[in-house]
């Protein structure tokens, strides 16, 4: 029986441990692909639902706080109080995943 020389045992283990350590990078790469793939998507979600939250706060802010205090001020005050919320901006929310 031929035993392989110690050099050749040597080199065929780092080979081995070469081709281990390449295949660990590979699992690692394709987990963290898949990861930010998920994180994109919730993202994205996220900021259609900031989006329309934002729209929903400066609805509210517009209309719905004005109307409301309409019996509440009079005179300058109503007129002041009405103008600056029928100005307010809608809000930029961003997503903080993106």
């Amino acid at each position: 029986m031929i035993e392989p020389n110690t050099e050749d045992r040597l080199e065929a283990e780092r080979i081995k441990t070469e081709y281990m350590k390449v295949q660990e990078r590979l699992a690692i790469q394709a987990l963290v692909s898949a990861t930010k793939g998920v994180l994109m998507a919730e993202g994205a979600i996220l900021q259609t639902w900031l989006a329309n939250q934002a729209f929903k706060m400066q609805n509210f802010a517009t209309s719905q706080v004005p109307a409301s205090l309409e019996g509440g001020l009079t005179g300058g005050a109503a007129d002041a109080i009405n103008k600056t919320l029928t100005e307010v901006p809608e809000p930029d929310l961003s997503s903080p995943i993106l």
